[in-house]
């Protein structure tokens, strides 16, 4: 049986060159490809593929938010993080948002290739170069100690959750992010639901510790 698999990336050149390098392994098919994360959502929910390849940064709804909304639409979906980034912080992130594996786009093919493997078949995979800090993270939260991983905030609850820091007032925000007010007081209001603080003084001082501002 084949792995089914969905690539979600904004460069072109980056997702025709991960087709090329997964293609030629006759187990693994590219149902579908998306260059923004609404289109890879879409797809995500009409083609249900075994793997996800996803990509962090990308304009629109950002690749954090598109891992949290697969979790939660297409549960049986396994996400492969490929990203630009080597900072641990989105490796945690990815991590505690539900990616199964996390690769820098310094991954050669085959690596590439056995990630895929090894995600769909339960495993995780994570790029050598970070793996030492996720050890370090699950050895902190066994002796109890404080984490680093952020609790699930989205890429446009990020900025909303900046702006406020700065102190701009809602409409503001809206104006700064082209949104509305309302839905700057809807992301507010997830963001609380979030982090558990409920005063604006409370958010930015959360925003500026965990070095949001």
């Amino acid at each position: 049986m084949q792995i089914r698999l969905l690539l979600i990336d904004d460069f072109p050149l980056i997702r025709s060159g991960f087709a090329a390098a997964l293609e030629t392994d006759p187990g693994i098919q590219i149902v579908g490809q998306a260059d923004d994360g609404d289109e890879g959502l879409r797809l995500a929910q009409e083609l249900r593929p075994d793997v996800v390849v996803l990509d962090l940064h990308m304009p629109g709804t950002g690749g954090m938010t598109v891992l949290e909304r697969l979790r939660t639409q297409v549960p049986d979906s396994k996400v492969l993080v490929v990203t630009a980034s080597e900072k641990v912080q989105p490796l945690l992130d990815a991590v505690a948002a539900g990616a199964t594996g996390y690769l820098t786009q310094r991954c050669g093919r085959e690596e590439l290739r056995q990630a895929v493997i090894t995600v769909h078949g339960g495993g995780s995979v994570i790029t050598p170069a970070l793996a030492g800090h996720l050890l370090q993270e699950y050895s902190r939260a066994s002796r109890g100690e404080s984490s680093h991983v952020r609790p699930l905030i989205g890429e446009r609850e990020h900025e909303v959750l900046r702006l406020v820091a700065g102190g701009y007032t809602d409409r503001e925000i809206a104006s700064q992010l082209y949104i509305s007010p309302r839905t700057v007081q809807n992301h507010l209001t997830r963001i609380r639901e979030k982090t558990g603080l409920r005063r604006r003084a409370e958010l930015t001082r959360w925003a500026m510790e965990h070095a949001l501002t």
